[in-house]
């Protein structure tokens, strides 16, 4: 019967070699991720469907370059079945619009495009063959004008075809057994691959994460110590078996990680909670909910609420992923909007984009370009914590199968150049659908998801990169903000900035029950670091990173003092020229600082307090020390604090923190201070 089977399109992948022919399918076993069931089976080399009245398809996703030509053919045989039952080929087809070339025992046959309800047209040919005999159907692309044969004899050609997506397979109208055998596809096609050897081999990550449903979606934390992912559809979700998605955390703990746990019910609902991003001090989660983004916040006792972040996107997928940077200052995303650059109202293409955070508000979305974008599908966005290297996975140039994961390098400080995507390689790309791509701080794994070879369905795999696949190297500085006075921790936001250009480069969040932080720097730069909370002055540190070459780890406490009479605070990153009253411009961020606390504390009244180390003659030093505090008064009062409000006195070398018998020690020794005379 020519009715037509409307249910869903299998999406499984294939394999391929940069050679022609790209796939050559014997069915002797399943090399190509065929959809196997109780329905769909392998027997004696050949694959058989069994379609129900409603009729069945089987598909596999594989990049198809519609600039090129190319040959889809495969031999198909109705066993059983009406003779005006319909069954054929499925090329370049999305989820609703397919391309099919189809025929019936008793002599019909059709070449479609669209929405396959609205096939009415058919033609005879007497190449076809009947009931229990093979018919090979070929389509073949020359030039722009498709071919279709049967049985080796030309029966139509058209000029251009659309393409819809990369499905290719076979489809069955209604109930019948249709056996399939020699599919080939063939097409010039070049995998873009690294010159060097990117990974050693995948591991499947093991049974304390992965099931026999979908493990999804993987998050490592800065530290590599931590792992969320999304697990679907198991009894132990909050809504049950039926709950799409739910948080789920694993701890690395004496080299093995532990058993997975439900994140719990402050974050998890009964319906899909799609988790996106981790921010990288894990004081922070990212969610989609309706095309919204939302984020809960760490509290004293859990989780926050939902807290909209005001971005909102008309994405017309059905699937929304995204990713945030380490700084904190931008989120990656996959969706279909109109400014897609190949944008078609009729196919699954998902463009990446970025949007980013300007003081409270964050920008209109820009999209990555066209070295990035195709007209398939991008997703699943991972941008490195050295802010260069972006991770994500594509149907949209030559592969191995379904989504494939690809690596370029950010060639600017524009989100628009980049360097030509890579592909990762067999070793991490396989037949199936890869993506999920996800590396913590030290670059020394990477892990992801693949359907390759698991417990079951989607699982998740790590792999070990070699040094040549690192991002480049960064540090992840830990610590705690305490109160100064009363050694307590203190609920914060961080802040690191750019010390030569004064520019913020980042934020964070320190946990307000334990005053724990965490933030990622890359190397090549020297950092200003500071805590803020309402009723504290921030007491600045200087983390010298412009020289540092390899991935670190390192503690540093930051200090807060509260606003109170009899408080001394010392300016950490106030910096002059050696053996000078001139202030260096690294010192202009810090110093901007403490004019606006004194303009949003007018009552406030303070006594700068200059220090040298002892190298030098004792009058020479109380003069240079002198000599600093005026400066940094006259920079303050230039930018509009009145003078009455500051007094001033230099010490030389007489009051001296440390010992001063190394250039760490006198370092420690040249200081400038404050310290607050009236509130």
């Amino acid at each position: 019967m020519k009715s037509i089977f409307l249910g869903a399109i299998f999406f499984c992948s294939l394999f391929s070699q940069a050679q022609t022919p790209l796939i050559r399918d014997d069915f002797s076993k399943n090399k190509f991720g065929w959809e196997q069931s109780q329905t769909k089976t392998f027997s004696n080399g050949t694959y058989l469907i069994n379609a129900g009245d409603d009729g069945d398809q089987s598909t596999i996703n594989f990049f198809i370059d519609r600039q090129k030509d190319f040959v889809i053919s495969a031999d198909l045989t109705q066993q059983e079945g009406q003779p005006d039952a319909a069954f054929g080929l499925v090329w370049a087809s999305g989820k609703d619009n397919l391309n099919l070339f189809v025929v019936t025992a008793d002599g019909d046959y059709a070449v479609y495009s669209g929405d396959p309800v609205k096939l009415k047209s058919w033609s005879p040919s007497k190449s076809i063959k009947a009931i229990g005999q093979v018919n090979q159907l070929k389509v073949e692309s020359r030039s722009g004008t498709t071919i279709f044969s049967i049985n080796g004899n030309k029966v139509d050609e058209q000029k251009s075809f659309p393409f819809y997506g990369p499905a290719m397979g076979f489809i069955a109208f209604s109930k019948m057994k249709l056996q399939v055998d020699n599919f080939l596809f063939a097409q010039d096609q070049k995998i873009e691959l690294s010159g060097s050897t990117i990974i050693v081999k995948k591991e499947n990550i093991g049974s304390a994460i992965n099931t026999p449903e979908d493990e999804l979606g993987p998050i490592i934390s800065s530290d590599g110590k931590t792992l969320y992912f999304a697990r679907q559809n198991v009894a132990e979700n909050m809504g049950g078996k039926y709950d799409d998605e739910d948080v789920w955390v694993s701890e690395r703990q004496n080299g093995n990680w532990t058993k997975a746990r439900n994140i719990g019910k402050e974050v998890n609902t009964t319906k899909a909670d799609n988790l996106l991003a981790v921010s990288a001090d894990n004081n922070m989660l990212m969610f989609e909910e309706e095309n919204q983004l939302m984020v809960r916040n760490r509290t004293a006792t859990g989780w926050s609420d939902f807290e909209k972040l005001g971005l909102t996107f008309k994405n017309e997928l059905d699937h929304f992923v995204a990713s945030l940077t380490a700084d904190g200052k931008a989120i990656l995303f996959s969706a279909k909007l109109k400014t897609n650059l190949f944008y078609d109202s009729r196919t699954e293409d998902g463009d990446l984009y970025v949007v980013l955070k300007q003081g409270e508000k964050w920008s209109a979305p820009i999209n990555l370009g066209n070295t990035i974008n195709t007209a398939g599908e991008e997703t699943s966005p991972f941008l490195s914590a050295d802010g260069k290297t972006l991770f994500f996975s594509s149907n949209g140039r030559p592969g191995y199968g379904d989504q494939d994961i690809f690596v370029s390098q950010r060639e600017n400080e524009s989100w628009t150049d980049w360097s030509k995507p890579v592909n990762l390689g067999p070793g991490v790309n396989s037949v199936y659908f890869d993506a999920y791509y996800t590396v913590p701080a030290a670059g020394d794994y990477a892990y992801f998801v693949s359907y390759d070879k698991g417990f079951g369905k989607a699982d998740i795999f790590r792999l070990k990169l070699q040094d040549v696949a690192k991002p480049k190297p960064v540090s992840v500085v830990k610590g705690k903000v305490f109160d100064q006075k009363t050694n307590l921790p203190v609920s914060a936001s961080i802040h690191f900035e750019n010390l030569e250009t004064g520019k913020e480069v980042g934020e964070a969040r320190s946990d307000p029950k334990t005053g724990a932080y965490q933030i990622v720097l890359p190397f090549g730069l020297n950092y200003g670091v500071r805590a803020t909370a309402k009723g504290f002055y921030s007491v600045n540190e200087n983390l010298e990173l412009k020289d540092a070459a390899g991935y670190s780890e390192f503690t540093k406490d930051l200090m807060l003092v509260p606003i109170e009479i009899g408080e001394t605070v010392k300016l950490n990153n106030v910096f002059f020229a050696a053996g000078l009253p001139t202030l260096r411009q690294e010192s202009f961020p810090e110093l901007d600082r403490l004019v606006t606390i004194l303009k949003d504390n007018p009552s406030i009244f303070i006594q700068l307090e200059g220090h040298t180390d002892n190298i030098g003659k004792a009058g020479v030093l109380q003069k240079l020390s002198e000599d600093r505090v005026e400066t940094v008064k006259q920079y303050l009062v230039s930018h509009g604090i009145d003078s009455k409000r500051i007094t001033g006195q230099g010490f030389g070398a007489t009051k001296p923190v440390s010992t001063g018998t190394s250039e760490a020690d006198r370092k420690l020794n040249r200081r400038v201070e404050f310290k607050i005379l009236k509130k």
